[in-house]
């Protein structure tokens, strides 16, 4: 079988490579000059940046898997610093990095009351750990995309665990509030947090673009070729030439404008896509000033601007003395600055830092600043529903399949489970065995 990959993101390279693995003939177009989408590096002011994802967790079983069968395990290693960071609240950091589910009962920036409820929603989420998957939002009742995460939060949690703890998580890995996002996904994200028990987590050595490199070295990838796709037949710089099949792993926005408009199971469902937006800036910081914690998540209550921030030094970003800062912006503020100038976002983003945080104040040296205007997929109401019915009745029309994290597979473990779960339907090769671990609960 002969089958096109239209993306050389981390979701559209471990299709293919599980395709060619079960014996189909592979080829790969790729628009940019490197693979990885999201999972891209680049070096700048002496600083390897990590541009979109910037970590991996201890419970990514199969993406930990597949790097092992790559040679890349010795590459994972754990972040760590004697600071962890927290959640701001007012003008003090509250500690707040569990290891273990019911660790977040610690949290002393939440009120007795909305810890007691937190901890009554994490029970509830362990009677129904199995019914549900966070890296698979297709799996388990429809019923809890009937209701957006705030709504749902705010009416089991209070509105102080609502805002300090769900929309602030929400903000700091995706960019956009609770308010966009189903219940369905707080549901599952407690649900894997009660039954692993922790959150540890790693870098990978070199950097993140390690592990989408070594996927597509064993590859055929065309760089710089961009393709448009009619059916089963691409048409790209290279010439016209029809598949057997065809695999569209690009972001949603991409893949509508390379799909012609006969193409209506997939077309129908890509038109519903949405995404937040982010902007990052990296800063500089004098390594005795900059503080030592893996992450600061900032609530909307206490930032319009920063949505959260991280010191690398525990990924090894140190050049002469200085650590490297990573702040991400909350999509409200980020959308309508995406068309300012570097030097205005850097001043900006450093003012703000410097009033949540006087000590790096004329300690910021501006180091690198990328735009994000489609960061990562919304999973909002409804959606999860109707993505979990494509699945049944619309992927693969026409030999056609779509893939990437936007299927209700969220995050680097999300989007390898999605390009194992298409290669699986497509030919019946079986996904990777997933890693080792010991069990762990509550």
């Amino acid at each position: 079988m002969r089958v096109a990959v239209i993306g050389a993101g981390i979701s559209g390279l471990t299709c293919a490579y599980r395709l060619q693995q079960g014996g189909c003939e592979i080829d790969v177009f790729e628009a940019e000059t490197h693979p990885g989408g999201r999972m891209w590096s680049i070096r700048a002011n002496g600083f390897d940046i990590d541009l979109g994802t910037a970590m991996l967790l201890g419970c990514y079983d199969r993406c930990r898997a597949l790097s092992a069968e790559l040679g890349l395990e010795d590459r994972w290693y754990p972040l760590e610093a004697s600071g962890h960071g927290g959640v701001l609240h007012g003008s003090e950091v509250t500690p707040f990095s569990p290891a273990r589910a019911f660790d977040v009962l610690r949290y002393q920036g939440l009120h007795l009351s909305g810890r007691i409820r937190l901890f009554l929603a994490l029970l509830e989420a362990w009677k129904g750990r199995h019914e549900v998957d966070f890296f698979d939002l297709s799996v388990g009742d429809s019923s809890l995309d009937e209701e957006d995460c705030d709504s749902f939060a705010r009416r089991r949690l209070g509105d102080e665990a609502t805002d300090y703890v769900v929309d602030s998580f929400i903000r700091t890995f995706h960019f956009h509030g609770a308010k966009r996002m189903s219940a369905k996904y707080f549901e599952a994200l407690a649900a894997l947090l009660v039954s692993r028990g922790e959150f540890q987590l790693f870098g990978l050595r070199g950097s993140m673009l390690a592990l989408p490199s070594a996927l597509a070295a064993r590859l055929n990838v065309s760089y710089q070729t961009p393709a448009s796709v009619s059916g089963t037949t691409v048409t790209s710089r290279l010439g016209v030439e029809t598949y057997d099949s065809v695999v569209l792993a690009t972001s949603a926005g991409r893949a509508r404008a390379t799909l012609s408009l006969d193409s209506s199971p997939q077309r129908a469902l890509l038109e519903r896509v949405e995404y937040s937006s982010t902007i990052l800036c990296s800063f500089a910081v004098p390594r005795e000033i900059a503080g030592d914690f893996e992450g600061i998540w900032v609530p909307f209550r206490e930032s319009r601007i920063v949505s959260g921030l991280a010191n690398d030094s525990c990924k090894g970003a140190i050049s002469e003395n200085r650590v490297l800062l990573q702040v991400w912006l909350h999509e409200e503020t980020a959308a309508a600055w995406l068309d300012r100038s570097d030097g205005e976002i850097q001043g900006m983003v450093a003012g703000e830092l410097i009033r949540l945080f006087s000590r790096y104040e004329g300690a910021l040296e501006p180091i690198f600043v990328h735009r994000w205007p489609e960061a990562l997929p919304v999973y909002g109401v409804g959606q999860v529903s109707q993505v979990a019915r494509f699945w049944e009745r619309g992927q693969g029309h026409g030999g056609l399949w779509l893939c990437g994290d936007y299927l209700n597979h969220p995050w680097v473990e999300g989007a390898v489970r999605c390009g194992e779960k298409v290669a699986h339907l497509l030919c019946g090769v079986e996904p990777c065995r997933a890693w080792p671990r010991a069990s762990s609960g509550a």
